[in-house]
């Protein structure tokens, strides 16, 4: 009786192993990729109700102040510098990372693996083009339904203008929600 269990488990693993070529695979992206865009208000001097944070696992703005997931908020420092935040940053858990980018924003046709800032806010202006790689998590919506675990999602951002008075920022975003791919053109990705 103890070896049913184990027989289960070897007769799954060897059924996933004949449905596709490659076991392991994260299955075909079925979200398109599209250009939208999203305005985000400051953590502090800000109604409470506003979005200060993004969620890119679901593709929309998010409240920082309940217990909604969200990958980075926007704020303003005293000088006025915008500033972006990843989650360590603001001593959450459940790293995602930002980073800026050379490129144009229709240049961006895939997001980088590495070398995204985790730790410390990161400053933008207008025009300013950035990639964010969200927090990956096991259980609830962020994990893979075709992987056993967890994969970041991705999407580049550019700043379309920063708002003092209204302490907000308007971002043109592409984020692509199929768990595992970074590809970061419209439609559907390959990559």
């Amino acid at each position: 009786m103890r070896r049913l269990p184990f027989t289960i488990l070897l007769v799954s693993v060897a059924w996933v192993a004949a449905a596709c070529d490659d076991p392991l695979s994260l299955g075909p992206a079925t979200d398109a990729n599209f250009i939208d865009t999203v305005v985000v208000y400051a953590l502090r001097g800000t109604s409470i109700d506003l979005p200060s944070g993004y969620d890119v696992v679901i593709r929309e703005t998010a409240r920082t102040d309940r217990a909604d997931p969200f990958d980075f908020a926007f704020d303003l420092s005293a000088e006025g510098t915008a500033l972006i935040y990843p989650r360590s940053a603001l001593g959450l858990t459940r790293q995602s990372g930002v980073l800026v980018m050379d490129d144009e924003f229709a240049e961006i046709d895939e997001a980088p693996l590495e070398d995204y800032q985790l730790e410390a806010e990161v400053a933008v202006s207008a025009e300013t083009v950035f990639v964010v790689r969200s927090r990956a998590e096991s259980g609830g919506v962020v994990a893979c339904p075709f992987f056993v675990g967890a994969l970041p999602r991705y999407g580049k951002f550019r700043v379309v203008s920063i708002d003092a008075t209204e302490r907000s920022i308007t971002l043109e975003s592409l984020v692509n929600v199929n768990c595992g791919y970074r590809g970061l053109e419209p439609g559907i990705p390959t990559q």
